[in-house]
């Protein structure tokens, strides 16, 4: 009886003196319980590894959360949260992604190009990816590379020349002054 009555002192201490959630972390838990496609909260739970889906329920925008959440393929969605994606580029690209684009990489993707985007991008040049590709030549680009060359893209571009391979040319055009005399 006295073990009994340790055990449930024990547990109640650690509930009691847990780390609260922020406002984020409610948020997101918020989306994942009451917007998410049910197949798509399975995808998630049951298949993820536990450290990114604490990484994309505690960093992820909630917005871009629930596009994960309700417009992902189902196999995709799971690419994104298995073993050998970097959290880091997960987190990257669940806060730093049109929601357009996000949307683009969990439904279009060939799976191995989706991962190694995820396992070899460097944060930076994927959240430039990310946040300036039209979604067309995204979607080529997450359908049509070879893997070596992916990852020759985002790991040795610069961002501004990243933005230029994923951008047609009217969305880059700098304005040059006219002179007349």
């Amino acid at each position: 009886l006295k073990m009994i009555k340790f055990g449930l002192v024990f547990l109640l201490f650690e509930a009691l003196s847990a780390a609260p959630l922020t406002s984020n972390e409610v948020a997101t838990r918020v989306v994942a319980v009451s917007k998410s496609k049910p197949e798509l909260l399975s995808a998630a739970v049951s298949g993820a590894d536990p450290d990114l889906l604490r990484t994309a329920l505690t960093d992820a925008d909630p917005d871009l959360l629930e596009v994960a959440l309700t417009e992902a393929d189902a196999n995709l969605l799971k690419v994104a949260l298995t073993d050998g994606v970097a959290p880091e580029n997960l987190k990257t690209a669940l806060t730093a992604s049109r929601k357009e684009t996000l949307a683009t990489a969990l439904t279009e993707s060939k799976p191995e190009l989706l991962r190694t985007a995820l396992e070899t991008a460097k944060a930076n040049l994927l959240a430039t990816a990310l946040a300036e590709a039209d979604a067309a030549i995204l979607a080529v680009a997450l359908t049509q590379s070879r893997n070596e060359l992916l990852t020759v893209a985002l790991q040795d571009a610069t961002e501004e020349n990243l933005k230029v391979a994923l951008t047609p040319a009217r969305r880059r055009r700098r304005s040059v002054p006219v002179h007349l005399f």
